[in-house]
């Protein structure tokens, strides 16, 4: 059973000094932006063809923080596809969510987009 919504969030590596929710939340998503941006790797036969777009992967945080079932929701091409959930596949531990201060899963989808220059 995964939680949609959770009193605490995950909490990505070097976010866990911020004692704002919201500021914490807010850090959270752009560790996860340069996170990507990071290990992002345009696939060049995708280049080559010219395709682009956007990839829906969602994954859970499990109740150690570790990302798994890892699943392409909205794909656009299968070198892409194959890309974006490798790029999920490299994010660190997180500190799990907590609910009622147990930790719990937490399910999440990102997008990543793929544009070419």
């Amino acid at each position: 059973f995964n939680f949609a919504v959770v009193e605490d969030k995950p909490v990505f590596p070097g976010c866990e000094k911020i004692k704002d929710k919201k500021k914490r939340d807010l850090c959270f998503q752009q560790k996860i932006i340069e996170h990507i941006n990071s290990v992002y790797k345009y696939p060049a036969i995708a280049k080559d063809m010219g395709i682009q777009g956007k990839v829906y992967v969602s994954f859970v945080i499990d109740k150690s923080g570790r990302v798994k079932g890892i699943k392409v929701v909205r794909g656009v091409d299968k070198h892409l596809d194959e890309e974006a959930a490798r790029i999920v596949k490299t994010f660190p531990k997180f500190t799990p969510a907590k609910q009622r201060g147990r930790p719990v899963q937490v399910a999440y989808t990102v997008p990543i987009s793929f544009k070419l220059q």
